[in-house]
C-alpha cells in the first residue's frame, strides 16, 4: 500500500443555512438539533438579519464551542436575503435549509446524503414534516389547528407532474429537503422580493428547470416545524401579496400551457382572498377594489359570483357579518347577505 494515498474518499460536506431574526430564545435548540446529527461532516452558517435581542450572544456561544458554526451579522433585509448571504459564505456539496425556530431529527443528514450519493440522477431528496408547539415541544403533529392526518402528497420525479403539484400548493416545507450544490449553481439564489414565500418560489423554479425531486420518508429524518404566534406564515396580508407576486412571475415562465392555466386560475382566486383579508383588516376601499378585480379575473361562475357579492356587501355589513357571509356556501351566502343589506345595519 502506498503511504499518503487514501483509498477512502472524505465524506461530503453539508452546509446548513440558517437565517435568524430575534430568535435568541429558540436558536439554541435549533443548533443543538444540528449538533445531534448522526452524520457529522457539516458546517452551519447562521446569518443574523439585524436582530435586536440576544441572538448574537447565543450563536457566538455555540460557535465558541463548535468551530463548524459560523455567525454572520447583516442589516435587516428579511430572510431570503439572509439565506442568500449564508449560501455565498458556504462551502458544502449539499445544502440543508433550516429556520431558526425549527428542528430536524437526528438521522436526517445521514439518510438523505446516503440516498443522494447512491442516486446520482436525483437533485433534491425531501422527507415529511411534523409540527410541534411552544407549549409542548415533545409532541408531534401532522397539522396544528386542523385535522391531524398526513397532508404532504410526496410527489417524486421531474417535469409537468411535479410542476403542477408545486404550482397548485406549497407542499415542500423549507426544512424537509437536502439539495445538491449543482441545483443552486443552475437555479440561482432565492428571490429577495418574495419573502415569506421565497422557498415556494424556489421549488417551482427548480421544477421548471427540470430538477428531479424524490420524496423519501425515512425513519428519524423528519423536519420539525414550530408553530407559534410570531411565525411569518401567520401574516395573511403579507403572505397573499407575496403569493400573487410569485404567481405573476410564474406567468412569465416558459412552461407547459396547462401549468400556466392552473397558475392563472389560482391567481384569480388569491386576488379574492386578498380582498377578503383587506376588508377584515379594515381597508374597505382596497378590499372592495380587490374583490371586484377578482370577479373580473376569475372565470369560474360560482367564484365570480361570490367575489361580486362580497364586493357589494362589504360597505354595508360589520366585519363579523362579512366573514360569516364569505365563509358560507353560495346559496347560504346570498341568504346571509340580504338581511344586513335590507336593514342597512353595519
Amino acid at each position: 500500500m502506498l503511504l499518503g494515498i487514501s483509498s477512502v474518499s472524505s465524506p461530503s460536506l453539508i452546509s446548513v443555512i440558517i437565517p435568524t431574526y430575534n430568535y435568541g430564545r429558540l436558536i439554541g435548540q435549533t443548533l443543538e438539533s444540528v449538533s445531534a446529527q448522526t452524520y457529522q461532516n457539516w458546517e452551519c452558517v447562521v446569518v443574523d438579519d439585524g436582530s435586536t435581542d440576544d441572538t448574537s450572544e447565543v450563536v457566538n456561544r455555540y460557535a465558541a464551542m463548535d468551530a463548524r458554526i459560523k455567525y454572520i451579522k447583516q442589516d435587516n433585509r428579511q430572510q431570503a436575503a439572509a439565506r442568500n448571504n449564508a449560501i455565498r459564505n458556504s462551502n458544502g456539496e449539499y445544502f440543508q435549509f433550516l429556520d431558526a425556530d425549527d428542528l430536524i431529527e437526528p438521522k436526517k443528514f445521514e439518510r438523505q446524503i446516503e440516498y443522494l450519493e447512491s442516486h446520482s440522477n436525483v437533485d433534491i431528496v425531501y422527507t415529511d414534516v411534523r409540527f410541534f408547539s411552544d407549549e409542548n415541544i415533545d409532541e408531534r403533529y401532522y397539522l396544528l389547528g386542523g385535522e391531524n392526518k398526513p397532508w404532504m402528497p410526496g410527489v417524486s420525479g421531474r417535469g409537468k407532474e411535479v410542476l403542477m403539484s408545486l404550482v397548485r400548493k406549497d407542499t415542500i416545507p423549507i426544512n424537509t429537503p437536502l439539495v445538491r450544490r449543482r441545483v443552486i449553481d443552475k437555479v440561482g439564489l432565492f428571490d429577495e422580493k418574495l419573502s415569506p414565500v421565497e422557498d415556494w418560489d424556489y421549488w417551482v423554479r427548480c421544477a421548471a428547470e427540470g430538477m428531479r425531486f424524490q420524496y423519501k420518508d425515512f425513519e428519524e429524518t423528519h423536519a420539525l416545524v414550530r408553530y407559534h404566534a410570531s411565525s411569518a406564515s401567520r401574516s395573511g396580508l403579507r403572505m397573499l401579496k407575496s403569493i400573487l407576486l410569485m404567481r405573476k412571475k410564474i406567468m412569465g415562465m416558459a412552461i407547459e400551457p396547462d401549468v400556466l392555466r392552473l397558475n392563472k386560475e389560482l391567481a384569480a382566486e388569491e386576488e379574492g382572498f386578498l380582498g377578503v383579508e383587506e376588508v377584515l383588516n379594515g381597508s374597505l376601499l382596497r378590499g372592495t377594489s380587490q374583490l371586484s378585480k377578482a370577479a373580473i379575473l376569475d372565470r369560474r361562475v360560482r367564484h365570480k359570483a361570490k367575489w361580486l357579492v362580497c364586493a357589494f356587501v362589504a360597505p354595508f355589513v360589520s366585519r363579523h357579518q362579512f366573514q360569516k357571509i364569505y365563509s358560507a356556501s353560495l346559496s347560504q351566502f346570498v341568504a346571509d347577505a340580504l338581511p344586513p343589506l335590507m336593514s342597512g345595519r353595519r
